[in-house]
Order: C-alpha cells, then structure tokens, then sequence
C-alpha cells in the first residue's frame, strides 16, 4: 500500500474516532459564547420552542463546515428559527445567528460573513 494513502487512512481513522471535545472549531478555540436570544422566526412554525445553550452552540462550532450559498440551497433545508448570539475567538469577537435546521452564518467585527452548516443536518435534494 502507498504510503501517503496508508498515512491518510490512519489520519482519518484517528479523526473519526476522536470525541467532539479534541476536535477544534472551524473558527479556531472558542470562548465566551453568549446566547442573546432564541425562539425567533413564526409562530405557526413554532419556533417559540427553538431553544439553545451556549453548549449547543459550542457542538455546532466543532463539527461546523464553511459552506457555499449553492451548498445550503443544495444540500441543507430551509430552517426558519433562529437564535442568536456572540462569542469570541483569539481573532476578536463575532456575531453568530443559528438556524433550526442546521445552517448559521457568523460575522467578524470586521464585517465580513460566513455561512456555516453542520454535515449531520445534510439533507439533500436528491433524496427527495
């Protein structure tokens, strides 16, 4: 077996067996998450109950990919509650704002955004 494949099987077998806690976030460590509000979006939705904690957001962030706008189109439903947040990074603080079903996008202090989804919440349009 070549040897680049066999390393890259031992990586990716460490990484699949390695709780959530050693996985680091996309963003980097994450500290001081604050939850501001939950419980938006309709009511005949019932996002009243769309309730999160600083420890859902923190399990979101480790297992977080960066996405594309075609990608949630694509790959991830359409989640009309949200919550909403900040938290802080060596980088500074950022704004954070959950979706129910899985997306979310974060902003720098700088301004710039980026959209974020969790892979265990993918539900593609093929499947349909």
């Amino acid at each position: 077996m070549d040897r680049r494949i066999l390393g890259l099987s031992l990586l990716l077998l460490a990484t699949a067996t390695a709780s959530a806690e050693t996985i680091p976030s996309l963003i980097g460590p994450v500290s001081h998450i604050v939850v501001i509000e939950d419980g938006l979006g309709p009511e005949q939705e019932n996002c009243q109950n769309f309730k999160v904690s600083e420890a859902m957001v923190a399990d979101f962030l480790r297992h977080a990919i960066l996405i594309t706008h075609r990608q949630e189109h694509d790959w991830y439903l359409y989640g009309p509650c949200q919550a909403h947040g900040t938290l802080s990074t060596r980088y500074g603080e950022w704004q954070w704002q959950l979706l129910n079903l899985g997306t979310a996008r974060i902003t720098a202090v700088t301004g710039e955004s980026f959209m974020l989804a969790d892979p265990r919440e993918e539900s593609s349009l093929e499947d349909e």
